[in-house]
């Protein structure tokens, strides 16, 4: 099977899917046990993977948020709760969000595409993406909905953190990255406002291609050593994963 195919199918679905508990009412319900707010559990909740980094060490791994912004949300965070506490809401509400939504997928799907990323996880190296190896140090959930779930987040942090390098190697700020990325929304949500904004050019745009390209080589890299069986398996997951939300 052509792993860069693979790569291609599953990138874009699993980047909303693995992000679509953050703001959830599952999340709002687990914020609200510790006394936080949802935007509060997302950033520090994200941030507690990666153990006891300061604020502007997690500010800094959230590259592609304004410079200060995640740092300022785990600040808050963790003035109302410990660590410990954020680190198992945020984990306890993707569960939650998994067996609501996905709990209906049938288990050979679920455990197939499990299986899968777990081998993907298993063989991705240390030390190069901190919020990978924060997610992939976690308590793996036993039910089947969680488990799978665990391991789509698992690949997009993955993904994340390679596209990283990439944007960096480029020499893209992490503005001129948002900016073209998903429109204006996602530029503002991250923090961004007018004085941030950036002409188009052909050079950035290039630089933009060059970046989903390297993103795309590495990530090939990296599932390259799974079966045709497995990489099948991610992608009709990530498609149940996807039926199941729409």
């Amino acid at each position: 099977m052509d792993t860069s195919a693979t790569v291609r199918a599953i990138a874009g679905p699993i980047g909303d899917l693995a992000a679509a508990f953050y703001f959830s009412p599952a999340s709002v319900a687990r914020a609200e046990g510790i006394g936080l707010d949802v935007v509060s559990l997302y950033g520090a909740g994200r941030g507690s993977v990666l153990g006891d980094a300061t604020p502007a060490e997690v500010d800094a791994v959230f590259y592609f948020f304004k410079p200060g912004m995640i740092a300022g949300v785990v600040e808050k965070g963790r003035s109302l709760a410990s660590n410990d506490a954020i680190k198992a809401a945020h984990l306890a509400a993707a569960d939650d969000f998994a067996e609501e939504k996905f709990a209906g997928i049938a288990s050979t799907t679920l455990e197939a595409f499990a299986d899968a990323a777990a081998s993907v996880a298993a063989d991705a190296p240390s030390g190069s993406w901190p919020l990978f190896d924060g997610y992939r140090s976690a308590p793996i959930p036993a039910s089947p909905a969680a488990r799978a779930y665990r391991g789509a987040i698992l690949l997009r942090e993955l993904r994340g953190g390679v596209h990283t390098d990439a944007v960096k190697a480029a020499g893209l700020s992490a503005a001129t990255a948002c900016q073209f990325d998903r429109d204006d929304f996602y530029f503002r949500m991250h923090g961004f406002g007018d004085d941030d904004v950036v002409e188009m050019t052909p050079e950035v745009e290039a630089l933009k291609a060059s970046t989903e390209a390297a993103t795309d080589l590495a990530m090939a890299s990296l599932l390259d050593h799974l079966t045709t069986e497995q990489q099948q398996a991610l992608i009709e997951g990530t498609e149940a994963f996807a039926a199941a939300l729409a």
